[in-house]
C-alpha cells in the first residue's frame, strides 16, 4: 500500500481506536446530505414520471387541433406506418343540469371502439363501468358528478350553444337527456375537475357538426418519438391543421416540473456545502497540531506534494463513505417512504392528503442511475476540494521550520 494512502487512513482511522470523533461527524455530514439529496431527486422523478403517464394515458402521444374549425376525413392519417392507432374527437362548452343545479363543463365526443386504443380510458374508471356507454348515457369526472350531487344511475340534461341560435329562429330544440353510467378519475387535475364526456355521434348532433370532428388524437408505435413525428407531421399537413407531441402541449407544466428538481437541488446543495466547510475545519486544525510530523516526514525523504495528497485523500475517503451511506440510508427511507408518511398523516391528523392535494394515493419515487452518479460524483469532489485547502497549507510549510515547531 502506496505510504500516502496509509497515513490517510490512518489519520482517520488511528490505532486503538475504531473511529475518530472527526472522521465519525465528517462522514455522517456528507451521508446527510446525499441522502436528503437523493430522497428529494427521486421523489421528484416520481412526480414527473407519474404526471408524464397520465398526460399521455389521457391524452394521447400525438394530438391534431384545427384551431376551432371542423375537420373531415380525418381516418387517412391511419395508413401512416408510423400511427399505432388513431381516435376522432369533438370537444364543447354546454350546459348540464340536475335537480335544478347547473354547471358549464368542457364536454368530449369520443368514438369509444378507438379511444381506447389511444388512452387508458378503462384504467380510471372509478364507478360505474364501461359496457353500458352508449349514445344515451354520459361519462362525468368524479368531481363533476360531486358538484352537482349527481350519482352513477342519474340522468342529466344537456344543452348546447346551437340551441340559442334556434331560439333566433323561433326553433325548439329539446335538451338530451343522457344516463350517468360512469365517473372517472385521472390524477390530472385539467382533467378531472370540469370534463363530461358522450359518444362522439351524440356530441355530433348536439352541437351540429355532421360527419365533423374537432380533433385526432394519435398513438404511436414502440421507438417512434412523439415531438419528431409531430414536427415531421406537420410538413405534410394544411392549415389550420396542425399536430403536436404532448411534451409540446404541456411544455409550461413540464418545465415548472423540472424547474423545482433543479431549485431543490441547488437549495439542498449547501447541506453538503456545510459538511466540506467542516471537514476543511477539522483537516487545518489537523495541519496546525501535526505541523512536526509533517516536518518529520519530509525530513525522511516525503515530498510536500506526497504530505498534501495525504489530506487530499482523507478527503476522497470521506466523500465515498458518505455517498454510499447516504444512498443506501435514502434508498431505505424510499422503500418505506409510504409507511412513514402514512404514521405522519395520522400523527398529525391529515390522512389522505396526498390524494387530495396531489392526485396520488402513494408518494411516487423513481431512481435513475444518472442522477445517482451524478449526485455521488458531486459529493466526492466537493470532499476533495475541502481537502485541497489543508494541502496548499502543508505545501508551504518548510521542514526546518516544522522541525522548529513548538
Amino acid at each position: 500500500m502506496n505510504w500516502c494512502i496509509y497515513l490517510a487512513l490512518k489519520q482517520l482511522f488511528p490505532t486503538g481506536k475504531k473511529f475518530s470523533f472527526f472522521s465519525i461527524m465528517s462522514i455522517i455530514g456528507v451521508a446527510l446530505g446525499v441522502m436528503v439529496l437523493f430522497v428529494v431527486q427521486s421523489v421528484m422523478n416520481g412526480f414527473q414520471h407519474e404526471i408524464r403517464q397520465t398526460i399521455v394515458s389521457t391524452q394521447g402521444e400525438v394530438r391534431i387541433d384545427v384551431n376551432n374549425n371542423i375537420l373531415y376525413n380525418a381516418d387517412r392519417l391511419k395508413d401512416r406506418p408510423e400511427v399505432a392507432a388513431l381516435a376522432r374527437y369533438a370537444y364543447g362548452v354546454g350546459m348540464l343540469e340536475y335537480n335544478n343545479r347547473s354547471i358549464f363543463p368542457l364536454i368530449k365526443g369520443i368514438d369509444l371502439e378507438n379511444e381506447i386504443k389511444v388512452v387508458e380510458l378503462q384504467k380510471f374508471i372509478k364507478e360505474g363501468s364501461l359496457q353500458n356507454f352508449d349514445n344515451r348515457s354520459i361519462i362525468l369526472s368524479s368531481e363533476l358528478a360531486s358538484q352537482i350531487g349527481a350519482t352513477v344511475g342519474s340522468s342529466v340534461e344537456i344543452y348546447s350553444p346551437i340551441m340559442l341560435k334556434a331560439f333566433q329562429t323561433n326553433e325548439i330544440i329539446l335538451p338530451k337527456t343522457l344516463k350517468i353510467v360512469a365517473t372517472y378519475e385521472t390524477g390530472y387535475r385539467q382533467a378531472d375537475e370540469n370534463i363530461a364526456i358522450m359518444m362522439l355521434d351524440t356530441m355530433q348532433d348536439l352541437y351540429g357538426l355532421g360527419e365533423g370532428v374537432h380533433g385526432i388524437s394519435l398513438k404511436l408505435k414502440p421507438n417512434i418519438r412523439p415531438e419528431k413525428f409531430a414536427f415531421e407531421l406537420n410538413k405534410d399537413l394544411t392549415r389550420p391543421m396542425h399536430a403536436a407531441s404532448w411534451q409540446e402541449i404541456n411544455k409550461d407544466l413540464l418545465f415548472v416540473l423540472k424547474t423545482e428538481k433543479t431549485m431543490m437541488f441547488f437549495v439542498l446543495v449547501f447541506i453538503l456545502l456545510v459538511a466540506a466547510f467542516s471537514i476543511t475545519s477539522s483537516m487545518t486544525i489537523s495541519v496546525v497540531r501535526k505541523t512536526r510530523e509533517i516536518g518529520l516526514i519530509n525530513a525522511l525523504g516525503g515530498t510536500i506534494r506526497q504530505c498534501g495528497a495525504c489530506f487530499m485523500i482523507q478527503g476522497f475517503i470521506i466523500g465515498i463513505a458518505g455517498s454510499v451511506i447516504g444512498v443506501t440510508v435514502g434508498a431505505l427511507i424510499l422503500r418505506f417512504r409510504n409507511d412513514i408518511i402514512s404514521v405522519f398523516a395520522k400523527l398529525c391528523g391529515i390522512e389522505n392528503f396526498m390524494l387530495k392535494f396531489y392526485s396520488f394515493a402513494n408518494m411516487p419515487a423513481t431512481y435513475r442511475l444518472g442522477d445517482i452518479l451524478t449526485l455521488v460524483t458531486f459529493a466526492i469532489s466537493i470532499c476533495c476540494l475541502a481537502g485541497m485547502l489543508p494541502a496548499r497549507k502543508v505545501a508551504k510549510i518548510k521542514p526546518a521550520d516544522a522541525l522548529r515547531n513548538e
